[in-house]
């Protein structure tokens, strides 16, 4: 059997010599998603850590499960500290340097073990104080937002750009299913969106592939695939809060941050829509203002960047892979995802100059917007007009 058809509890107990030639370790001991995820992650934490456990959450998140966490392990575990990241002027916490800078000052000396209760911004925090320290850590989801749970790198915001910096996969990742279920509709759609972007991401990766002889591996893309095809499935289910959808968009965040982790790198599950989504959330910071959650925002990048390669594909120099516009769209909308930029906020300057300069969010991924950028920048600019007058008019 490939590692690709694996199921998630199977596929993190080997690593994988494999034929792309590189070999895959997802780097983690336990997953649990469940109605006794936090029991289970107790119990597992009190066998890992050796010495001081720090929990960390948000203002939020600590009322969902942190307080509950932090106080059962201290019952087991006398020297267990918590530290509850503050909001600044009612704002949500952003992951930025001074966040991590006042996190890392409020922190005690040895520190064996952390647990990050939270989802996004929680987690890329801890995960890189923990790398930095050399610390191993778990995380205790609250929602499922985002494909970063078993991420390798950070989402941080370093002089206002958003940066992938250095990170850790943590060795356990864990959630009470019906947690997660309960959180902000917002956070559901977000996570859905995240993930069924991941089809985009594997066209782009094969695009480059055949285009550029990039090294791809197609075990690796199977596992991303089957991430966004585990979401879709689970599309008409989620307004219903349903339990199952739940659990198998929590497992295809879970599954996609794993197959990056496998790669050491982000570019299975990163494209374009990625890089259109960077834009704006840089320039809404630039701005002062609070950009919308990351998945949602990706959401509609893929709908954007789905009728981008519509509107270009014949004058592509090779064949790429047909992903359906209508049905993307379809999909987002089953699930109650937002599927146009202007009803998502995104002002109309910022949208059109997104086409143009997303390309600068990478140099590293190729996509369609980078190879425009490089051989027809006249062409860019009119389906930056097009799209534009699209969405605006």
């Amino acid at each position: 059997m490939q590692f690709k058809d694996l199921e998630i509890k199977e596929l993190i107990k080997n690593t994988y010599p494999c034929e792309c030639g590189l070999v895959h370790d997802p780097g983690m001991e336990r997953i649990e998603i469940s109605d006794n995820g936090i029991e289970e992650a107790i119990k597992f934490i009190l066998e890992k850590a050796k010495g001081r456990i720090m929990v960390v959450s948000d203002e939020i998140t600590y009322k969902i499960a942190g307080k509950a966490v932090f106080e059962k392990l201290k019952e087991m575990n006398k020297d267990t500290l918590n530290y509850v990241i503050p909001q600044k002027n009612d704002v949500a916490v952003v992951p930025n340097e001074s966040t991590i800078g006042e996190t890392l000052i409020r922190m005690p000396l040895e520190i064996d073990f952390f647990v990050a209760v939270g989802s996004g911004v929680v987690n890329d925090i801890v995960r890189n104080i923990s790398y930095h320290l050399g610390k191993k850590y778990v995380v205790i989801g609250t929602a499922p937002s985002m494909d970063g749970y078993a991420s390798i790198t950070s989402a941080l915001i370093i002089n206002n750009l958003k940066e992938s910096c250095p990170g850790q996969v943590p060795i356990g990742i864990f959630a009470d299913i019906n947690i997660l279920k309960n959180a902000p509709y917002t956070m559901l759609t977000a996570g859905f969106g995240d993930v069924l972007s991941k089809y985009n991401a594997v066209r782009e990766w094969r695009f480059s592939r055949d285009l550029n002889k990039e090294h791809y591996c197609d075990e690796i893309a199977g596992l991303i695939w089957k991430a966004a095809d585990k979401c879709s499935d689970s599309a008409a289910l989620l307004k219903q809060r349903d339990k199952k959808a739940v659990e198998n968009i929590m497992e295809a965040l879970i599954l996609s941050g794993i197959a990056m982790g496998m790669y050491t790198n982000t570019r299975p599950g990163s494209g374009a829509e990625h890089h259109l989504v960077h834009y704006w959330d840089v320039e809404f910071i630039k701005r002062g203002w609070e950009h919308p959650l990351h998945g949602n925002s990706v959401g509609v990048a893929l709908c954007v960047i789905c009728k981008l390669y519509d509107i270009v594909k014949d004058k592509l120099p090779i064949k790429v892979m047909d992903i359906e516009t209508e049905k993307i769209e379809e999909i987002l909308k089953n699930a109650g995802c937002e599927t146009d930029p202007k009803a998502l906020g995104i002002p109309k300057d910022i949208f059109k100059d997104s086409i143009i300069y997303g390309h600068i969010m990478s140099t590293t991924k190729y996509t369609v917007l980078t190879h425009l950028n490089k051989y027809d920048k006249e062409l860019l600019e009119k389906c930056s007009q097009k799209l534009t007058d699209y969405y605006y008019s």
